[in-house]
């Protein structure tokens, strides 16, 4: 059984992000779409954090947020971490879309390929493009 647990925010959750996002340099050049403005870390600051478990083992984790704009709230998932022997995307997601009921979209930003496609399978669609220039 698969359930999604809240948990109020704690110096261990900073860490436990600080590590699977802002340690290793591969996990930054795989996960970090903000060009290394915002941290792993960062994605916490007005966000929920949940847990999800699997016949009540930790397999996941991940940050909700909800924003509110022009045309009404739009929930974000600022970011996503975990294995499992399952497909997260696949048994998770759904249940994280039910969790936004009332929103008028649910957001991901993600720079993996792998997660792109499924996330397109799942009905998600590309909303912009980001492009950047070094200068120096």
């Amino acid at each position: 059984m698969i359930t999604l647990r809240h948990e109020p925010a704690s110096d261990a959750q900073r860490a436990e992000v600080a590590a699977a996002f802002d340690t290793l340099p591969f996990m930054v050049a795989k996960t970090d779409t903000s060009g290394g403005m915002v941290t792993g870390v960062d994605c916490l600051d007005g966000g929920q954090f949940f847990r999800v478990y699997s016949d009540g083992e930790p397999v996941a984790f991940y940050v909700l947020r909800a924003r509110q704009g022009r045309a009404g709230v739009t929930a974000e998932i600022a970011l996503a971490h975990g294995r499992a022997g399952f497909d997260l995307v696949g048994e998770v997601l759904p249940m994280i879309e039910r969790q936004c009921a009332g929103c008028k979209a649910l957001r991901i930003e993600t720079r993996r390929a792998g997660l792109m496609k499924k996330l397109q399978r799942a009905g998600y669609q590309q909303a912009s493009v980001i492009l950047t220039k070094e200068l120096q």
